[in-house]
């Protein structure tokens, strides 16, 4: 059975830190608890003390990466000169650097997608609700936002310059698709 995520012991980050370090020369179906639990230097009773098979090594990696991004809101509103506290989704990922083998396994946006709890931290998530919109409407649009921001920033091969004035056009979309969702909210309850 699969333990509730709380926290992370020094166990937990050295057996997360061994699979990033395996994952960056093999998928992780190919990975083993054996092979992992040696690259941890953990036994295998201790590894199945902490996780199920490495899939769930993998989930709290997919956690851990987006522990620090900033809420969508601060992301889209932000200039170069007023930064959000945090990291911007697409940035973190074009900037994911360890964790760029987790990022780069198909079944990434899945995982985080997956996490019902994840999408109602998302602001997007609150200011849809509050609007009156149902829970599936409102973790459907974080999905939606957050499925296009990853497709974007993984397909954009551009600088860092290019990025920011593409990264901008996104933002002022998203933005606006926000006020005219708002909009109309108000305007079917009047």
């Amino acid at each position: 059975m699969r333990r509730e995520w709380k926290y992370e012991t020094g166990t937990d980050i050295a057996v997360q830190d061994a699979l990033l370090r395996l994952l960056s020369e093999k998928a992780l179906a190919d990975v083993t608890v054996a092979e992992l639990a040696r690259e941890a230097h953990v036994s295998r009773s201790t590894f199945y003390e902490h996780y199920g098979n490495p899939a769930d090594v993998y989930d709290d990696l997919a956690k851990r990466f987006s522990r620090d991004l900033s809420p969508l809101m601060e992301q889209v509103a932000c200039t170069r000169e007023l930064q959000p506290e945090g990291k911007p989704f697409c940035m973190r990922l074009r900037e994911s650097g360890p964790f760029a083998p987790v990022v780069n396994d198909d079944r990434f946006l899945g995982t985080l997608l997956a996490d019902g709890g994840y999408l109602e931290k998302h602001d997007l998530y609150n200011l849809v609700r509050e609007a009156g919109y149902t829970d599936a409407q409102a973790k459907a649009l974080c999905s939606f936002q957050m499925a296009g921001c990853f497709s974007a920033a993984r397909a954009s091969g551009a600088t860092d310059a290019e990025w920011d004035d593409t990264k901008a056009v996104i933002d002022r979309f998203i933005l606006g698709g926000i006020a005219a969702l708002l909009a109309s909210r108000r305007s079917a309850t009047r």
